[in-house]
Formats: structure tokens, sequence, C-alpha cells
């Protein structure tokens, strides 16, 4: 039975497919350095896969047009 963090990593590691292993690696090194390093950008880091919601966001013509007054009413009570 693990007892500390790095047995617990280490026996959850064990249990991912090979197939899947490059992914891992890739994830867990991003996390090391965002963990390692002291710059202020390293802290607001997250991995994401840019495009994976390409053709999904649709936002309404009238997007920008100005709040009916009531809803604006609504933030100033």
């Amino acid at each position: 039975m693990a007892t500390t963090y790095r047995e617990k990593l280490i026996a959850e590691i064990r249990d991912v497919p090979d197939s899947k292993m490059p992914q891992l690696y890739t994830v867990m090194h991003a996390i090391k350095e965002q963990f390692l390093s002291s710059s202020p950008k390293a802290e607001t880091m997250f991995i994401r896969k840019l495009g994976t919601a390409k053709g999904q966001v649709w936002i309404a013509d009238d997007f920008n047009d100005p709040l009916p007054s009531d809803i604006v009413d609504e933030f100033y009570k």
C-alpha cells in the first residue's frame, strides 16, 4: 500500500496504458514546469488544446448592442 504522495503517483502511472504515456508525459512535464518555475506567467498558465471548440461557438448578431434599461437597472440596485 502506498504511503507517500510519490508512491501514490507512481502507482497511478503504472496503471496508464503505454499508448497514453506520451500524453501523460506532456502533461506531467507542463505541471512540473509550472510548479518549479518562479515566473508569474507559469503560475497562470494552464494546459489546453487550441481549436477544440471551433465551429461550436455562436455569438448573436446583437451581442454588442446595449442592454435593455430594466436589466441595467438590476446592476445598480
